[in-house]
Order: C-alpha cells, then sequence, then structure tokens
C-alpha cells in the first residue's frame, strides 16, 4: 500500500506536470537514486507528448543559457540571427538543474528572473529580442550538509519540496489523461475570499515571511480542484495545498490557542462591564426599544464566519500535521540555540 509520503510525492507531481509555470517547479533534496529516479519518471509520464525537457549543467554558459549571435545564419542572412538558448528552448516544459546547491549567483538570477517574466530578454551582440519561456524548473539538489542549499532566491519560486521514497508505478492514481482535462479545468477555477485568508493565515502562523508561499498555496490548490474536475477550490484543496506548498517553508510552530476557559473568563468580563455601562446610560436617557436592530450579524452570516473559522483551522493543522520531521524538530522551543551549542563546541574540539 502506498504510504502518505509516497502519495503525496506523487501528488506533487501531478500537480507540477499540471501548470509548470504558475507552480514554479519543484526541489528535490536527494542523491541521484532510485528513488528521485521513479519521481522523476512518475513526472515524465505526466506531461504531455512532446513537452520539451532540457537539462541545465552547472556550468552552462550565458550563451547556452539565454541564446546570443547565431554566426552562421547571420552570415547567411545578412543580418543578425538570434539562437534560442536552453530556457527559451524549453518554453512550454521543464528545465531540470542539476546540482542546484552549486548555482553560481549570477545563473540563479537569470534563472528566476525568467521564472518571474516568463520571458528572454537578449540584449548582447547586436540582438535586442524577447522569447517566451513559460517553463517549470526541477532543482536537483545534492547537498549533504545543511549549508549546501541552492539560493534562496530560487527556492522561493518553486513550489514543492517533496520527501522522495519509492514511487510504484502500480500506485500512481493519476494517467496522462487526468492531466490533460484538468489542464482544461484549470482557467476556469476559482477560489472564495475564505480559502484565501485561510492559506494566508496558515502561512503567517507557521512564519512563511514570503508572499509566494501563500500565492503558491492557491495556485496548487486550484491545481487541485482541476485534478478533481471541479471548478471550486474546496477545503480538501486548500488543506492539500497548505501541506505540500506551506509545510516545507516553516519556520516556527504555529501558536497554541488560548485555553478555552480563559477565553470564556475574559468574555464574561467584558460582558459585566458593558451590561453595567449600559445599566448607567439606562438611568440617564431612556433610549428607544431597539432590540430588534440590535441583534447582531444575521444567522447566515454567522454561519458564513464559523465555517470560515473551519476551514483556516483545517488548512492550518494540515500543515502543521505535515511538517518535516527534521523541520519539526529543528522548530522545537530551544532546539536551535542546543544545535549551535552543540555546533559551536564541535568546533572547538580538537
Amino acid at each position: 500500500m502506498i504510504t502518505r509520503v509516497a502519495a503525496d510525492a506523487a501528488t506533487a507531481a501531478a500537480l507540477f506536470a499540471i501548470d509548470p509555470p504558475g507552480l514554479g517547479g519543484v526541489l528535490l533534496r536527494a542523491r541521484a537514486g532510485p528513488e528521485r529516479d521513479s519521481w522523476l519518471a512518475l513526472l515524465r509520464s505526466l506531461l504531455p507528448s512532446g513537452t520539451p525537457w532540457r537539462r541545465i549543467p552547472l556550468a552552462i554558459n550565458d550563451t547556452a543559457l539565454l541564446g546570443g549571435l547565431d554566426l552562421g545564419a547571420t552570415l547567411q542572412a545578412g543580418q543578425p540571427v538570434a539562437r534560442l538558448g536552453a530556457l527559451a528552448q524549453a518554453d512550454g516544459g521543464v528545465v531540470m538543474l542539476a546540482m542546484a546547491e552549486r548555482i553560481e549567483a549570477g545563473p540563479a538570477a537569470r534563472l528566476t528572473a525568467v521564472l518571474d517574466t516568463h520571458t528572454v530578454r537578449l540584449e548582447r551582440d547586436g540582438l535586442a529580442v524577447l522569447h517566451p519561456a513559460r517553463l517549470g524548473v526541477v532543482a536537483l539538489d545534492e547537498g549533504i550538509e545543511d549549508d549546501e542549499r541552492p539560493r534562496a532566491a530560487l527556492v522561493d519560486r518553486l513550489a514543492f519540496q517533496p520527501s522522495l521514497v519509492m514511487v510504484p508505478a502500480s500506485g500512481d492514481p493519476w494517467q496522462l489523461a487526468d492531466i490533460e482535462a484538468a489542464r482544461a479545468v484549470l482557467p476556469r477555477v476559482t477560489a472564495s475570499d475564505a480559502v484565501l485568508q485561510a492559506l494566508c493565515a496558515a502561512a503567517d502562523a507557521l512564519g512563511v515571511a514570503s508572499l509566494r508561499g501563500p500565492l503558491l498555496a492557491l495556485r496548487a490548490a486550484r491545481a487541485a480542484a482541476a485534478l478533481s474536475g471541479e471548478t471550486q477550490v474546496r477545503e480538501e484543496h486548500a488543506a492539500l495545498a497548505a501541506r505540500l506548498v506551506l509545510a516545507p517553508r516553516a519556520t516556527r510552530l504555529p501558536q497554541a490557542e488560548a485555553p478555552a476557559e480563559d477565553a470564556e473568563s475574559a468574555d464574561t468580563d467584558v460582558d459585566d462591564m458593558d451590561a453595567a455601562d449600559g445599566a448607567e446610560e439606562t438611568e440617564d436617557n431612556a433610549a428607544p426599544d431597539l432590540s430588534e436592530a440590535s441583534e447582531g450579524p444575521d444567522e447566515d452570516s454567522r454561519s458564513g464566519e464559523a465555517r470560515a473559522e473551519e476551514l483556516a483551522s483545517s488548512v492550518l493543522e494540515a500543515a502543521r500535521a505535515a511538517i518535516p520531521a527534521g523541520l519539526l524538530a529543528a522548530l522545537q522551543p530551544g532546539q536551535t540555540h542546543r544545535d549551535r551549542a552543540q555546533a559551536g563546541g564541535r568546533a572547538g574540539a580538537p
């Protein structure tokens, strides 16, 4: 039976296949091996036939990455002719970034600019052209130590960071036809304000500072709805997006809610104060009977607020439950301080 970790990894592949440029990409932190190979094979099986797939080596130069002057074609045409680079060639598809933890600042900046604008701006060798480059990135992070990580600006733009396990072919819940159908539905998928507020609240509770976190989560929720054949994002879609997108980005644990008894006590104190003030005002001025006008929000409004609160709570709990074990341990109170102390002791040891 497929585990939840494997199911989440497969789901991330399916959602990314639905909307590569919208979801930015996937960060795979794993050495080359059967787990990574099985996930990549799953992703490629879910991409429509003919989808561009380009591998970007670590040492790629700007001409190969962005394009440049095609000297042979220029001599034949008698005018500058541009040659497409790897990013423009991958328009509508996926680029796989090898050894992402070692990428230099320059190539990373150019790649993130393409992810933001979906275009390659080429201004060199007498050229000034724009090439479309709507693509997604699969970043292969083979770092061993904690400080061996891809550039933060790049990671921030990638929606998913799945934990990799073997994804059995027999356990794949989706086929290419499902992805193609979801792509057709995606433009019609909408999300309510309550869903957006729930995702933003969950991101804030988890300490996700970048606005790209909830925005990518919203896009993932829309893709999840499309995969279900629906045009409205529902609670389970938002919870799934929070689990896959927000949980790996957590920098703190959500604060526990105040005990119900304390909250009720505070409410009682406030009500008593309001009652006392109301009694004094009644003695001074006989107010007209406004009981009907002051009943407060109607039943529909109250039920709507209750549903919104339940949605926000469900989304946050889904994200909290999916925080990776290693990250969860690091986020425990006092853990960061202990780790630094231990690291300092080891560094100072002979």
